[in-house]
């Protein structure tokens, strides 16, 4: 009996291996939102290196996976040997991204994708400094760890000085583009991201953009806002936003620097 069941795993997990088509040689692979920029922005808040581990050289770990034509990460796995540490943290660290599928003749193809996290204590150390300086004083609440990503909550995000500051906020945190001020150009940029369950935002995405270097600053304001996460179940809970930025021209400051929302 053990032997049939074990047989009819196998051969379930089999197929739906075969219902997944890697593309060997996508035109461009799996990208996480926002690149680069968005990785650094995610293990600056997110990120944890153990005591003892703080003091090591500086340590890349590569992690590869597969990305589905969706978007869906799955059949993660390390090519070297690292401590338990290390690939735990890292994996935990993966849980965070959220990708672009790869991309085969302007179609979504399944594809492998990779990520490689640096671990430095000195760096890790400044982390730790800037978040304990911009530390929320919220209710002492469990954070979820489900890592599910909710779109209604019990209570929304909000801005951790209060909605009605969040305007102000931005109006003296954006620096309207040169280029944009040049070509007269305005319009609204309209953002999607995750607010994490400590407060941070991540995975920062436009969903409508602006030129003249507009979408690119409404991103970077947009990383620097922090909120009061959103509450499930009495738990602070991942939640996606979608969130205007304005760039109007009337709203240029006198020493030409900001606009505002």
């Amino acid at each position: 009996m053990k032997k049939l069941l074990l047989i009819s795993l196998s051969l379930i997990t089999a197929l739906l291996q075969a219902q997944i088509n890697i593309e060997a040689n996508p035109d461009t692979p799996p990208l996480n939102f926002g690149g680069k920029t968005q990785q650094e922005q995610i293990l600056k808040n997110q990120m944890y290196i153990a005591g003892p581990y703080q003091d090591s050289p500086d340590k890349e770990i590569n992690i590869y996976f597969t990305v589905s034509k969706t978007g869906k990460v799955s059949d993660v796995f390390f090519k070297e040997e690292y401590s338990n540490f290390y690939r735990d943290e890292t994996k935990r660290l993966l849980r965070f991204f959220l990708f672009d599928p790869a991309r085969k003749t302007n179609q979504n193809v399944d594809a492998y994708g990779s990520l490689t996290i640096l671990y430095s204590g000195p760096k890790y150390k400044s982390y730790l400094k800037e978040r304990k300086s911009t530390k929320l004083k919220i209710e002492d609440k469990v954070q979820d760890t489900s890592f599910v990503i909710y779109e209604i909550a019990d209570k929304s995000p909000e801005f951790y000085k209060g909605d009605e500051a969040l305007p102000e906020f931005i109006l003296n945190t954006i620096e309207y583009p040169s280029v944009a001020k040049t070509q007269n150009i305005e319009g609204t940029v309209i953002l999607s991201f995750i607010v994490e369950a400590n407060g941070y935002v991540s995975n920062v995405k436009a969903m409508k953009t602006v030129g003249g270097g507009c979408t690119d600053e409404a991103i970077r304001v947009a990383s620097l806002i922090r909120w009061k996460p959103a509450e499930k179940d009495n738990k602070y809970v991942r939640y996606k936003m979608n969130y205007p930025i304005k760039f109007s021209l009337k709203n240029v400051n006198r020493d030409n620097s900001s606009a505002g929302q």
